[in-house]
């Protein structure tokens, strides 16, 4: 059912921007100057934990035991991506399918952990903090722009749906 795999990748996504959003407003908190460098430490032990629940979301979310998020049903992008789509079949014959993507949604996608060196975003300093602020800034508007297809996908079948029941009515 190509809608309900659409709202469960929907789901996780929600579930990321969550997590991303608390990472932007500790960055925030940390570009602020009047925090002490334990202050930051602290704050920096639950970005490197958020961190991790950005992969563990990444790597759990599945349907019908199918991985989502790790770049499964991706679009060749660049270095991050790796590539793949999903197919719905949308009709009663031959060739009436559609094609869905979902990118590669793991903390390196995102630009929150290092591919190389697995290092995470770090913001110990008010400098790298407000640096910080911009590449969370970029990670939203990956996800947003993902959840923007995966609505257009979702439409597109609900449409599809209602054509195929209109065309078994005649």
């Amino acid at each position: 059912n190509g809608i309900s795999f659409i709202q469960v990748a929907e789901s996780y996504l929600q579930e990321t921007t969550d997590v991303i959003q608390r990472i932007r407003e500790l960055s925030v908190q940390s570009a602020n100057g009047i925090y002490s460098a334990e202050d930051r430490m602290y704050i920096q032990v639950e970005v490197s934990q958020l961190v991790a629940e950005i992969d563990r979301i990444a790597s759990h979310a599945q349907f019908n035991g199918m991985n989502m998020l790790t770049g499964r049903f991706a679009r060749e992008t660049g270095e991050n991506t790796v590539t793949g789509s999903m197919w719905f079949h949308i009709g009663a014959n031959m060739d009436q399918r559609t094609r869905a993507y979902i990118g590669t949604m793991t903390a390196a996608a995102l630009g929150v952990r290092d591919v190389g060196d697995e290092s995470i975003l770090n913001i110990d300093d008010p400098e790298k903090a407000n640096r910080a602020i911009g590449t969370l800034d970029e990670a939203i508007k990956k996800i947003n722009k993902q959840r923007a297809d995966l609505g257009a996908y979702q439409n597109r079948l609900e449409y599809t749906v209602i054509g195929v029941n209109v065309a078994a009515e005649n």
